[in-house]
């Protein structure tokens, strides 16, 4: 079943995408996410949003696993709230 990481937290959305470039272009081959969407939340200025999509949860606890997710979660904005989603169906539209 697919998985999706939803995080939210305090940070310029661009500065969140540039700091996400860097963390895909780092690690290469080892983590397992397959797409991240980086969102700035129109209502609170200032706040970005990252939908995370895996395959799967196992999949997502294996990308946990990697260290340089490790270090990315260590400087992760303290106030960084995470919502974990399986995914029960899309509907194109």
């Amino acid at each position: 079943m697919r998985f999706i990481q939803i995080m939210e937290y305090e940070q310029d959305p661009g500065e969140a995408l540039a700091e996400l470039h860097g963390y895909a272009e780092q690690a290469g081959d080892e983590i397992t996410v397959q797409r991240a969407t980086v969102c700035g939340d129109r209502d609170k200025p200032g706040v970005t949003v990252v939908i995370a999509e895996f395959e799967s949860w196992e999949s997502a606890k294996v990308n946990d696993e990697q260290e340089i997710t490790q270090e990315g979660a260590e400087n992760a904005p303290d106030d960084t709230t995470y919502r974990n989603l399986d995914v029960v169906g899309i509907v194109e539209m």
